[in-house]
């Protein structure tokens, strides 16, 4: 496997090395003296330049973060503190903490929450990249949603190996990234290499269910409440009731499993007291948004 030996190289000072690229390279010197003068052959050096390993990308991580804001209730104090409440992979899980503070408006249909008034979501997008040869890299970030063909750019140029987006800037679907990182800082560009990789899709949520009163029955101490909940990106994972704002209490849907996008609910309430009473649903889909509803039994 080796290739044939090179044309003498005489020159003491230096001589190019014909040799082809390979990883191993040998030589040999063959020495003539004179008389009792016997060649002595003190160092030879061989100066190469190893080909450039392009980057290599371990993995890509897309999570949520929930973030909690504060508003102030002066003028003088800082307006928001945010704070994380929870991550959880987007592939995985979403953490749930179904803390709601928002109050709704009255009547029977959940209006969209504002998300930005208690809390606020991002979506971080992290990265394990690494060069062979020790190679300063950068990254570039793009994405593209369900359906689409081209790559949009999100950010370029990155020294860090993590992303953070705002997930109000993203409609609600499924979406990719690919991340792109180059060794071009520490090599000209004629060597510089590349190396890329694409995400898992991943499912942007900010919307919460929509709940909605169906009907209502009362007769002496019992009553019956009936709800509908809708979400139009992500499955509803959790139902509780609470009755005159007291504390909740889990409810299943009516076909015994919380597993489709759109459910109906049946609030029974045994032993209850005469006058009048406030039900309300809350409804949390798989990315954590709660949407509520009421119902007054008089």
């Amino acid at each position: 496997t080796w290739s044939e030996w090179s044309v003498p190289l005489r020159d003491s000072e230096g001589s190019p090395v014909p040799s082809p690229n390979a990883r191993f390279i040998q030589w040999r010197a063959e020495l003539r003296g004179s008389g009792d003068r016997v060649p002595v052959l003190d160092s030879v050096s061989l100066p190469y330049l190893p080909q450039n390993t392009p980057p290599v990308i371990r993995s890509i991580l897309v999570t949520p973060t929930q973030m909690s804001v504060s508003r102030s209730p002066t003028p003088t104090t800082p307006a928001t503190t945010p704070s994380a409440t929870g991550a959880a992979d987007f592939a995985i899980t979403v953490t749930d903490t179904g803390a709601v503070s928002t109050a709704t408006n009255p009547g029977t249909t959940t209006p969209a929450l504002s998300r930005s008034s208690t809390q606020a979501q991002v979506t971080s997008i992290s990265w394990q990249a690494e060069d062979p040869d020790g190679d300063k890299l950068t990254a570039r970030v793009t994405f593209r949603g369900e359906g689409e063909n081209e790559w949009k750019l999100l950010k370029e140029n990155l020294s860090e190996s993590y992303l953070t987006l705002d997930s109000d800037v993203l409609a609600d679907g499924v979406y990719q990234v690919k991340v792109v990182v180059s060794d071009a800082l520490s090599n000209p560009a004629s060597a510089a290499r590349e190396a890329e990789m694409v995400s898992p899709p991943f499912l942007i949520d900010n919307t919460p269910p929509v709940v909605r009163l169906r009907g209502m029955a009362r007769r002496e101490g019992r009553a019956e409440v009936q709800f509908e909940a809708q979400d139009g990106a992500s499955m509803l994972r959790r139902a509780e009731y609470s009755l005159d704002a007291g504390p909740w209490s889990p409810v299943f849907p009516e076909d015994g499993i919380l597993d489709s996008k759109s459910e109906s609910f049946k609030v029974v309430l045994e032993n209850l007291k005469p006058g009048e009473h406030l039900v309300t649903l809350r409804v949390t889909d798989s990315a954590g948004n709660p949407g509520l509803g009421k119902a007054v039994i008089r």
